[in-house]
């Protein structure tokens, strides 16, 4: 049975941004009256804004005005054209075309610092991915989420050990006053570039005669401040309007779990019913709104994990283990461990079936796609095993996971100095409340191998997932890449030591994970979700929501079709 789990409440901006992506280039002249706007506007339809986001002190992201920033086009295909936009270009404001690879921390800096000559940016794809890497997040993660802290495990606070996202520039954590867009068509930028050149590009580097090409860019947020203010004016509408408008949402979703053995969810367990936790994360983000492939750090996981559920299932004394498994999926850890934190808290208030003492042990899959010679890692936590009983308990579950492994070719388990702290993971947040034996495995030892965390980037050619040319839909869907071999693999590991720590033994070599799974869960996911087999596995009336993005990756339908493959797993 999959049930869906504790929900999520954070602080995005106004439900208004959903409506309020349209986005239009200027070809030239003046505007009086609807009759010529389509002589003299060109809609760009494949884009994706930055939005604004808030917390419980501050606002981050990005917004229009309320009836948009108009500038004037001017591209910036290397550094030294920035100073046209920035100091010498007599006519301001402009709408900078960024290239994809100058979409830095320090050029955005430049531009954030003049931004009284700057009406917004519409930044290009990078083909191929920067070989440098690009991560719009931060160094440490969810940092002062987790468990460590300047009065708990300080050596190891604000990642003091190492940061673990090196190519980090917090960039997505910026708050700037004008509106920016990821412009994902190549084919609509360069028929800006195309206008640029006709109108705006003089020779001798002159100022260009008018008309001029220009662009506007609508992305008007009301919420500001905080989420604080936020919501505050939220109450105000509610209470003094008869049709309020709201002006920000909670960032909200919902965790998914799943039994191996099913259980009664009205009630909770028996104090002495133990159960060992498989979990993973569900979400990731970008510095740009709804695009978040995730391939390496989210997707890449939870289809390995959904695999090992996959095949444990068809353990044939799976029914009599003396242990039940939870596979648990967390939706928002992105966001300082929504999803976890959820979870935790629903466990300590009893309103979750099960409770933090039933767990026996817990084992998490991190970024997992990218291995080194086969090296799967094993992170621990060095400040829970200063006591003893958990020392042990910890030993005994690497120890599990090494002879799960044994007799696995494609995967290589190594342990880590038992002085190292854990890397961000939902582990953390349960360690907050409990000392539990938990691992969590990932394909590095210290810094992430992703040069792609958490951006537009992290996408299925970040983790090798490529198909031979020529060939149609239906054989891509269906063509089993290196990448779901080594997955599979990893998912076999998982599976057997979920069944040995069950409490089971006689079936635990037969246990095998089916390559085919995965290489469809990873082409659903990260190539095309609108596929014949995604449509063969959802209910009828939620077929129609894989068609909205056929191509689009990890967007709205990811959620939707993976709580419905999980059931499936578990239901074959």
């Amino acid at each position: 049975m999959a049930t869906a789990g504790g929900g999520s409440v954070a602080d995005p901006g106004s439900r208004s941004l959903l409506r309020l992506l349209s986005f239009c280039a200027l070809l030239a002249g003046l505007c009086e009256g609807n009759s010529v706007e389509r002589k003299i506007y060109i809609p760009l339809n494949k884009t994706a804004p930055c939005v604004r986001l808030l917390n419980a002190t501050h606002q981050i992201g990005c917004q229009s005005s309320i009836s948009g920033d108009t500038g004037v086009i001017h591209v910036v295909e290397k550094k030294e054209d920035l100073q046209w936009v920035l100091t010498d270009g007599p006519n301001p404001p402009y709408v900078v075309l960024l290239e994809g690879t100058l979409f830095t921390r320090d050029v955005m800096e430049k531009l954030k610092g003049r931004s009284g000559r700057i009406a917004g940016l519409a930044v290009s794809l990078a083909k191929p991915s920067p070989a440098s890497g690009f991560s719009p997040s931060v160094q440490c993660p969810n940092d002062g989420f987790g468990i460590y802290s300047d009065s708990y495990g300080s050596q190891f606070a604000h990642c003091k050990a190492f940061q673990w996202n090196k190519v980090g520039d917090g960039l997505a954590y910026e708050d700037f006053s004008f509106p920016i867009f990821l412009l994902e068509d190549e084919n609509e930028t360069n028929v800006i570039k195309q206008c640029y050149r006709d109108h705006n590009l003089s020779p001798n580097g002159s100022a260009p005669a008018f008309p001029l090409c220009a662009m506007q860019l609508f992305s008007h947020m009301h919420a500001v401040v905080s989420t604080v203010t936020c919501m505050r004016r939220n109450l105000i509408q509610s209470s003094f309007t008869i049709s309020p408008e709201v002006v920000c949402d909670p960032l909200s979703d919902f965790n998914v779990w799943s039994m191996l053995k099913p259980i009664n969810t009205s009630r909770m367990l028996e104090p002495d019913d133990r159960v060992v936790v498989a979990a993973t994360r569900l979400d990731s983000r970008s510095f740009f709104w709804n695009v978040a492939p995730g391939a390496e750090s989210a997707v890449a996981s939870f289809i390995t994990q959904l695999a090992a559920a996959e095949a444990l299932q068809k353990a044939p004394d799976v029914a009599t283990l003396p242990r039940n498994v939870m596979f648990v999926f967390f939706q928002g850890e992105t966001f300082d461990y929504i999803g976890s934190s959820r979870m935790v808290y629903d466990m300590e208030k009893g309103s979750f079936p099960v409770q933090l003492e039933n767990i026996d042990s817990f084992v998490e899959l991190g970024q997992v796609a990218l291995r080194n010679s086969l090296e799967l890692w094993m992170h621990t936590d060095p400040m829970s095993q200063k006591n003893e009983t958990v020392l042990n308990q910890v030993e005994a579950l690497l120890s599990t996971l090494e002879q799960s492994s044994a007799a696995v070719p494609t995967v290589v388990l190594r342990r880590l100095n038992q002085s190292q702290p854990l890397p961000p993971s939902s582990l953390q947040r349960f360690l907050r409340a409990r000392n539990v034996s938990g691992v969590v495995l990932a394909d590095h030892s210290d810094s992430f191998h992703n040069l792609y965390y958490q951006s537009i980037y992290d996408t299925a050619k970040s983790i090798n997932v490529t198909y031979p040319a020529g060939q149609s839909p239906e054989e891509d869907l269906n063509f089993v890449t290196d990448t779901a071999k080594a997955l599979a693999g990893v998912a076999t590991v998982l599976a057997r030591t979920l069944y040995q720590l069950a409490g089971g033994a006689s079936f635990r070599d037969t246990i095998q994970a089916d390559p085919h799974t995965v290489t469809r869960l990873l082409y659903g996911f990260l190539v095309r979700a609108n596929n014949s087999w995604f449509q063969s596995i959802l209910r009828p009336d939620l077929r129609s929501y894989l068609v909205y993005h056929p191509d689009s990756g990890l967007r709205h339908p990811r959620l939707l079709s993976h709580r419905h493959l999980l059931h499936q797993c578990q239901s074959r």
